[in-house]
């Protein structure tokens, strides 16, 4: 089956690796066919050219948008819907003659599929991985019966977590709504050493992701300085990613501010993996998750997680077992007090939720389920 894939960013964060492990399961153990549609060349297209997928670099506009003013979001609702006719359009005559069977867009925030699928009259599969408006603050540059129509004409709406299946299932009851959790590979992750350090040696929490700012990172930097306060202090804040240079700034300058010479932030680092190799405490922050693969990502390398308690966060954390799940700053410092007070329990915690993640979150069982799914398409058992 030939299945033309749809992304709007071209370097490997979360969507994109979920999106990378899925094809390479597809082309190397279920056979498929995987073509990819990226805005622009970097890390993922490198990857794709190992696998041998071939690669069609085209503009790709999000028909969702940050909401401001009235005003400015009329203005650039024209500028993207012009800009969405376009790009459709020339992906048709680029791609009629293809005999695409099967177009997968890697994201709620691009519309571009649903609008190609119709154009080619191939089936659609819309992979949804973020809560767009309640994360994001994000609107539809269309009306919402367009939208509507839209997922529910879609042949799979596959849902990352329960809790973002039921969120489009109230938004859009008719709509084919399926949950299949992402997978990591985790035959590929180091072996997590046993850290080995004097018993007075700083406990290592991290945050790895894109820094932006409906990922709580200044909460997190609030929660850091009132654990100062309290006299918690033999500690250190990672803060691996990069972001807008302007969110950036915020940061470093909270960090100045509140004297958090604890906290350290690194930057973008490629091979994160061995970071994560020397770390205690994996962080995620996001209120509203829409699954978190780096939450698996630490459990994987044997870190316990503090997470909040909403969005699919809940359904990787076991709360007290591979974890601790929180509701509000006070319980996060608290938390961290915890994991600073408790190392047999942190280590039994991180032991815990690695071999959770090892039978629950695989990319074999991900690209298994979607590859049945294709199955259900092509038998036209829909």
């Amino acid at each position: 089956m030939k299945i033309l894939f749809i992304t709007h960013y071209d370097n490997m964060y979360g969507a994109n690796q979920a999106l990378y492990r899925l094809i390479r399961c597809l082309k190397t153990v279920h056979e498929e066919e995987p073509m990819l549609v990226i805005p622009a060349t970097g890390e993922m297209t490198e990857e794709m050219d190992k696998l041998g997928v071939p690669c069609l670099i085209s503009p790709i506009t999000q028909w969702q948008g940050v909401y401001t003013t009235p005003g400015r979001f009329l203005i650039k609702k024209m500028i993207r819907r012009k800009a969405i006719a376009r790009e459709v359009e020339s992906l048709y005559l680029q791609l009629k003659d293809q005999n695409i069977d099967v177009i997968h867009s890697n994201s709620s925030v691009i519309g571009t599929g649903a609008m190609l699928a119709s154009k080619l009259g191939c089936r659609h599969i819309w992979h949804i991985r973020e809560f767009s408006r309640e994360h994001f603050h994000m609107k539809y540059f269309y009306g919402m019966r367009m939208v509507r129509r839209l997922y529910e004409s879609a042949d799979y709406v596959i849902a990352i977590s329960d809790a973002l299946k039921m969120n489009y299932l109230e938004k859009y009851p008719k709509a084919n709504v399926i949950r299949i959790y992402d997978g990591v590979n985790w035959n590929s992750v180091e072996e997590t050493q046993t850290k080995e350090r004097a018993l007075d040696a700083p406990i290592r929490f991290c945050y790895l992701g894109y820094l932006f700012p409906m990922k709580h990172q200044l909460e997190v930097l609030e929660g850091c300085r009132q654990l100062n306060q309290s006299g918690f202090t033999n500690y250190e804040f990672w803060l691996i990613g990069d972001g807008k240079e302007k969110y950036q700034k915020k940061l470093r300058k909270m960090i100045k501010q509140y004297n958090l010479t604890q906290v350290k932030m690194p930057g973008y680092v490629e091979n994160a993996a061995l970071l994560l190799n020397t770390m205690d405490v994996g962080v995620i922050a996001s209120e509203y998750e829409g699954f978190g693969l780096v939450t698996v990502e630490y459990m994987l390398h044997g870190l316990p997680v503090i997470g909040y308690r909403s969005g699919g966060t809940v359904e990787i954390i076991q709360d007290g077992i591979t974890g601790c799940l929180v509701h509000s700053r006070e319980e996060f410092v608290a938390a961290m007090k915890y994991m600073m007070e408790n190392q047999e329990r942190r280590t039994r915690m991180g032991e815990a939720g690695k071999e959770r993640a090892k039978v629950c979150f695989t990319e074999e069982q991900n690209a298994s389920l979607i590859a049945q799914v294709y199955e259900k398409i092509r038998k036209g058992a829909i």
